[in-house]
């Protein structure tokens, strides 16, 4: 062939010569090309990979949460708003893990965000690499080869130093908008009612609510940013109050200090929020709120922004436990409490819940030294008060 084109036109030369070697060239340039376009579409599988592994990641780890929180709402009535992360059995580093594992990737970094840890970022890497070339690898990357380290396999199974594709997602829970529907109490109550329905989203929740319908209202997104306010670990116990009413301990950033006994510990959170107005049905597990329509007597507490009489018990029990211990906000629903033990009324202890009447239609905090936290009615505010005739306690932690 190259002979034919050296001598095509009979006179012979260096023309042929010529052709030949750029159409070498031109196929060595070719060759090397489709190397290189086959190790960036390799990298960018690579990348796409890592990204739904980071997507699957993100969003499974938020799934045991949102589980936790249907339980609540669906098997007790209970506010899922009380479902921090902390009540989730496994950790979300290993949660996370199981997802990228199953998208064959790893999950390099894990962390929550926001109070009750209801946003999870992921940052995931895939199982396979692209192994580097020789005059790629650093000092170290070479020492690391000699001895075995950091070593990676590529799609041939070859193991090596290498390069594997990486991406980050971030995921966010959204809990439905659900209505609490309250029953009558006994006159001269000073808390609201035992809820005897909730729907959410027009869905029945309680009782008897339908688990598979109601998962489907907890929506787990992708989002773009993580949320602003880190994930201790445990409730902050002084961001309610909507701005409208701000915790003594906020203000004095006298926080009540993590090693107090359980009992202590209630009567300490309770006083953050001394002076603060009472309203009825108002109080959750975060702080006052605004109250609901209406008391026995007529009061609309949706005028006030405070605690009533059982908001105010179950926000200290609940800070106190580090939201491990979410009690209901009926008076009645807080006597009955499995998790409290019955304590004769003369062997009363600081943070004890105090119930008066039978049925009960108040409750307070035994403070010590013949003393009480409360929040006594509407007009009133949260105080320290004398100990009054007691008909029954309970003790919780």
């Amino acid at each position: 062939m190259l002979r034919r084109i050296r001598f095509a036109d009979g006179r012979g030369g260096d023309a042929g010569v010529a052709t030949s070697v750029l159409v070498m060239g031109v196929a060595i340039m070719l060759a090397g090309g489709f190397l290189m376009f086959g190790r960036i579409a390799q990298a960018g599988d690579m990348r796409n990979q890592a990204q739904i592994g980071a997507d699957a990641a993100a969003l499974g780890t938020l799934a045991p949460l949102r589980d936790k929180a249907v339980d609540e709402l669906v098997g007790w009535g209970r506010d899922p708003s009380s479902v921090g992360y902390w009540m989730v059995d496994s950790p979300p580093g290993k949660v996370a893990e199981k997802y990228a594992d199953k998208n064959e990737s790893r999950a390099t970094k894990v962390r929550l965000s926001g109070m009750m840890g209801y946003t999870a970022m992921v940052q995931a890497a895939t199982k396979l690499c692209q192994l580097k070339k020789e005059d790629e690898l650093t000092e170290q990357e070479k020492d690391d080869l000699r001895n075995g380290r950091n070593l990676c396999t590529d799609r041939a199974g070859k193991k090596g130093i290498g390069r594997s594709g990486t991406a980050r997602a971030v995921a966010k829970l959204i809990p439905p908008d659900c209505v609490y529907d309250t029953g009558a109490v006994p006159p001269g109550s000073g808390g609201s009612g035992p809820v005897v329905r909730i729907t959410c989203d027009g869905v029945l929740a309680y009782p008897n609510g339908d688990r598979a319908a109601i998962t489907r209202l907890f929506k787990i997104r992708l989002v773009d940013d993580e949320d602003p306010v880190a994930y201790t670990g445990a409730p902050d116990g002084l961001s309610g109050g909507g701005g409208a009413v701000v915790s003594e301990c906020a203000k004095t950033g006298k926080k009540p200090a993590e090693d107090l006994g359980f009992g202590a510990a209630v009567v300490a959170w309770s006083l953050c929020w001394l002076g603060t107005p009472y309203a009825w049905g108002g109080g959750n597990y975060s702080g006052p709120t605004r109250g609901i329509c209406c008391s026995p007597g007529g009061y609309d507490g949706r005028l006030y922004f405070g605690f009533d009489c059982s908001g105010l018990t179950l926000y200290a029990v609940y800070q106190a436990s580090r939201g491990r211990i979410a009690l209901g906000h009926y008076t009645g629903d807080q006597v009955g409490d499995r998790r409290g033990r019955y304590v004769p009324t003369n062997a009363l202890q600081p943070g004890d819940l105090l119930f008066f009447g039978s049925p009960p239609h108040h409750v307070a905090i035994y403070y010590g030294d013949g003393k009480m936290v409360e929040a006594p009615q509407t007009g009133d505010v949260v105080k320290i008060s004398p100990l009054r005739s007691v008909t029954s306690a309970r003790r919780f932690g």
